[in-house]
């Protein structure tokens, strides 16, 4: 097991590191330089979780 520093906004970042189990596809984005970077979407769950603790 490696623990791989990440800062990224990223599904894999979990606490500060890379989280990603399996390889995945490579993705083509310049603005991470991870490989494997595949950005955080926001659900609606977190969402209602952020607007409740305001």
């Amino acid at each position: 097991m490696n623990l791989i520093p990440c800062s990224e906004n990223c599904k894999h970042q979990k606490d500060g590191y890379c989280c990603l189990e399996e390889y995945g596809a490579i993705t083509d984005v310049i603005s991470s330089p991870c490989a494997y970077f595949d950005e955080r979407k926001e659900t609606a769950k977190n969402t209602n979780t952020a607007k409740n603790k305001q």
